[in-house]
């Protein structure tokens, strides 16, 4: 895969891929993450709640490539995964979870379904976007306030982000665990989430 690969569909904002001895490459690159000091103090720009295009701290797109400079991990939205798999409004404040009684939850895969049932995975990212925070489901668990999905943060305690009236959204994040220091990742990802996200000096490409 060429670099130039990552995102020739994105035309907008005059950006062209020049090739030079016919190997298509990149112009254009946005630092979302570092520790540095040189120039100023370092900057992190990632964000759970919103889309690279969307973060008004940073001129980003959608789709871009990725490069990390310093191992760790890398919790991202893939952006063929962009669209949430359910949105809506808390209608119970349950401690370390989310209950939201128009919705059926569900981990397990089936053929068969009503209309509201949502089948998720351990590991989706629950967002609050009423205040911006974030957490993993962890499992998903009945009783008698009706079925609630359990929450944790990255070292899978509970965590409590939800109240009843608030909303959310809810996606298929992707973890790349342990990635390598100078490492390019050829993937289009519409959002790196703070949350799950350990790797440091982290460039979208175009």
């Amino acid at each position: 895969m060429a670099y130039g690969d990552i995102n020739t569909a994105d035309r907008s904002r005059n950006r062209t891929y020049r090739e030079k001895n016919g190997v298509e490459t990149v112009n254009r690159a946005v630092l979302l993450k570092d520790s540095s000091t040189k120039g100023s103090a370092g900057i992190n720009f990632l964000n759970d709640n919103l889309n690279l295009e969307n973060n008004g701290l940073v001129d980003a797109s959608n789709r871009a490539g990725v490069y990390v400079g310093t191992q760790g991990d890398l919790c991202v939205l893939l952006s063929g995964q962009s669209q949430p798999l359910a949105t809506g409004t808390a209608t119970a404040t349950v401690a370390n979870s989310l209950q939201d009684s128009s919705k059926v939850f569900s981990i397990t895969i089936s053929s068969t379904g009503n209309g509201n049932e949502v089948k998720i995975q351990k590991r989706d990212i629950v967002v609050n976007t009423t205040d911006g925070t974030a957490a993993f489901v962890k499992s998903v668990s009945g009783g008698t306030t009706g079925i609630t999905l359990d929450l944790a943060d990255i070292n899978n305690s509970a965590s409590n982000i939800m109240a009843s009236g608030e909303t959310y959204e809810i996606y298929r994040a992707v973890m790349f665990q342990n990635v390598a220091a100078g490492s390019f990742l050829p993937i289009q990802v519409d959002r790196i989430f703070a949350l799950g996200t350990t790797a440091d000096d982290i460039i979208a490409i175009y």
